[in-house]
């Protein structure tokens, strides 16, 4: 047996060590597969807790160019929005802070097209930067932002806000409302580096909400009236409550974290998934939309196979985001490649709306899951080759059923390499190494009683020898 721990032990702790290293660093492609595999069991596992995603982003990207000149103008994003209003869109949510070149003759034009597609379209919800500076200088200049009424708890833990340093355009709050997508000079990360999302922000003594929040309840036919807030000390657990739909976990400060080990990301273009794969949101280029209609085969071919994504913006929330490749500035713990805001805003709304605010073990639990399992070599290597092999699977299987069980209760999973090396690794040293000689209390095991069984066979022969002799 101590032969086998010995081993065992050393060479767990350095796969245990390649586990958590990979948990910290995500450089191991094929761990990154294991994690998904492992991650997707856990949400069908987990009953009705976890829903389908009900938002289409639609990117503003690199393969989008201005009609004319260097910059998107409001001739521009009014065909954009044209192209959506052609789908009938239930919501939509306009994510960019548009800062329009005025001396180009597009932008000057007395015909306003920007506020007429806006017009196609249902209320929107329009993004806005906010900024915990100086305040403006004159009243007139205070963006008038939607309040939050139905509030419980202290107001002055929320992070404030003093003005608006990149409003909605002029034109489109003839048919939108502004909501916040981002305070300048506040914390936008937690301590581990996740990123913040502000739910509620604080304008003087009036609770406001931001954009994800503004276009939820927009989606959902929630009044802002039926936003019930709940803050400390009123509430242990500070929480927005979006009429019966949804109940989003915030911190006293107003913000969500961005559950970034939840899986949740735009379906890749080559991903062959049913559309309602609980793990993706659908996403289109704006260039895309432009194609529709085109009588060019090739151009026909392409947009038949984005077909599910074109049906998808008449039902989910729509999201129009800035995604160039210049504003993929935001970083993830995951390891993933640098977001866009708007990617962050339209993995947020997929959060809320499938209730997928799941957690990776902290360190400390995968650690303590290594030592049971280290226990549970201790007891298999007092036994045969063969019975180790049945033991580390049933320690198996009730270990990572215990593990289903846990995200059932808490939405907590933990990366299953460590656990699986650490299994095989009990079978493949049981059945390689010899047993060291019995110990007192030692089970004797088949190998010891096929080894005695042998000895008894050769002191009989021994004793005839002896006898003829």
């Amino acid at each position: 047996m101590r032969n086998r721990l010995i081993v065992f032990l050393v060479f767990g702790a350095v796969l245990a060590g390649i586990g958590e290293w990979d948990a910290a660093h995500h450089r191991l492609a094929f761990n990154r597969g294991l994690n998904d595999w492992w991650l997707r069991f856990c949400v069908g596992n987990a009953g009705d807790r976890i829903g389908a995603p009900a938002v289409t982003l639609v990117t503003l990207d690199d393969e989008y160019e201005p009609g004319i000149g260097d910059s998107l103008t409001r001739l521009d994003y009014a065909a954009i929005l044209g192209f959506v209003g052609k789908l009938d869109p239930k919501t939509v949510a306009f994510e960019p802070s548009i800062a329009f070149d005025e001396k180009n003759p597009l932008n000057q034009t007395a015909l306003q097209p920007l506020k007429e597609a806006t017009l196609r379209l249902p209320k929107l919800s329009l993004g806005s930067v906010a900024e915990n500076g100086q305040p403006p200088a004159k009243p007139s200049e205070k963006l008038a932002y939607p309040v939050l009424k139905n509030v419980e708890g202290d107001l002055a833990t929320v992070t404030p806000f003093t003005r608006t340093v990149a409003p909605p355009d002029a034109e489109m709050l003839a048919n939108g409302e502004p909501a916040v997508t981002e305070i300048e000079l506040a914390p936008a990360q937690t301590a581990d580096g996740s990123q913040l999302i502000p739910i509620v922000a604080r304008q003087g003594d009036a609770l406001v909400p931001s954009l994800v929040l503004h276009a939820l309840a927009n989606h959902a036919g929630v009044p802002l009236d039926q936003i019930a807030v709940s803050l400390p000390p009123a509430a242990k657990s500070p929480s927005v409550r979006v009429g019966d739909r949804y109940t989003i976990p915030i911190d006293p400060a107003g913000r969500m974290k961005l559950y970034e080990y939840s899986g949740l990301r735009r379906r890749p273009a080559d991903l062959d998934t049913a559309p309602a794969d609980s793990q993706y949101y659908p996403a289109v280029s704006a260039f895309h939309l432009t194609l529709t209609g085109a009588d060019d085969p090739d151009v026909k071919k392409l947009i038949g196979g984005l077909q599910d994504e074109f049906d998808s913006l008449k039902t989910n929330l729509v999201l129009v985001a800035d995604d160039h490749r210049a504003n993929r500035r935001l970083s993830l713990v995951t390891g993933e490649a640098p977001v866009s805001r708007g990617e962050v805003i339209a993995r947020a709304v997929a959060t809320v709306q499938t209730g997928r605010y799941i957690e990776r073990w902290p360190a400390w639990g995968r650690w303590l899951a290594v030592a049971a399992i280290a226990v549970v070599a201790i007891f298999a290597f007092r036994h045969s080759g063969r019975r180790i092999v049945l033991l580390a699977g049933l320690g198996a299987l009730l270990f990572f059923g215990l593990n289903v069980a846990v995200f059932r209760g808490s939405l907590a999973w933990a990366p299953p390499f460590a656990p699986i090396a650490l299994f095989l690794l009990m079978i493949v040293v049981g059945l390689i190494l010899h047993r060291d000689a019995p110990h007192p209390g030692d089970d004797p095991g088949e190998d010891e009683v096929f080894a005695g069984k042998a000895g008894e066979k050769d002191e009989s022969g021994a004793e005839d020898t002896k006898k003829a002799a």
